[in-house]
């Protein structure tokens, strides 16, 4: 709040044992948790921001003061651990699980565009859970401290499909299994019949020969 300052952090107990940005350099954070997203689509952003150390000293800083402190401390460069859009279903493919990307700089805005469908999956027991698959494209774009193309960050562009997508499971009868079988069996007595005509053939040239 405006009239709020802070000389010396060092003063506060909550915030006597908080690192300096400077000592923090080749850190990261984790961020973990869930969003309540809008079902006509939207975005979601994690941009850098670093406040603490200024804070209660906003109004000695220029917008540039605040732009530039952006640009300069902060990679992009991230994990991407678990990223689910409804619950997990037995089979699903989650295409970013685990994936890393690396920002060689400072400047970089990672944008990664979503298509959200909504699925049903209907387990063999009967009980159904409504969810959602997604596919992914993504881009990164380089963007310039004051061009006004943007901030340093990585975004999340996502849209629901107009599609529906319905899964169920089910359980193959003992009929299909015996017709497996036998046609297995019919396909092994065809290989050896096949094989037995062609020795005796090659048997017979031989004989013929002597």
């Amino acid at each position: 709040r405006r009239g709020w300052l802070l000389d010396d952090i060092s003063k506060v107990k909550q915030c006597r044992r908080e690192k300096k940005a400077d000592e923090e350099k080749g850190e990261g954070c984790n961020i973990h948790g869930m969003v309540a997203l809008s079902s006509g689509g939207g975005n979601l952003h994690i941009s850098p921001g670093r406040g603490l150390e200024r804070f209660g000293h906003e109004d000695k800083m220029s917008i540039m003061d605040f732009m530039m402190d952006t640009f300069e401390t902060f990679n992009v460069s991230h994990t991407i651990n678990k990223l689910r859009f409804g619950t997990q279903y037995p089979g699903g493919v989650y295409q970013l699980d685990g994936e890393t990307r690396i920002v060689q700089d400072t400047f970089g805005m990672y944008q990664y565009y979503v298509s959200v469908v909504p699925t049903a999956y209907k387990y063999l027991m009967g009980n159904t859970i409504k969810t959602f698959q997604f596919s992914v494209t993504e881009h990164l774009r380089h963007v310039n401290p004051g061009g006004g193309r943007g901030l340093p960050g990585v975004f999340f562009f996502y849209e629901v499909s107009p599609l529906h997508v319905d899964i169920t499971e089910y359980c193959h009868g003992w009929i299909r299994f015996f017709t497996s079988i036998c046609a297995i069996i019919g396909g092994v007595f065809t290989f050896m019949g096949m094989a037995d005509k062609w020795i005796y053939s090659m048997y017979k040239g031989e004989n013929n020969l002597g």
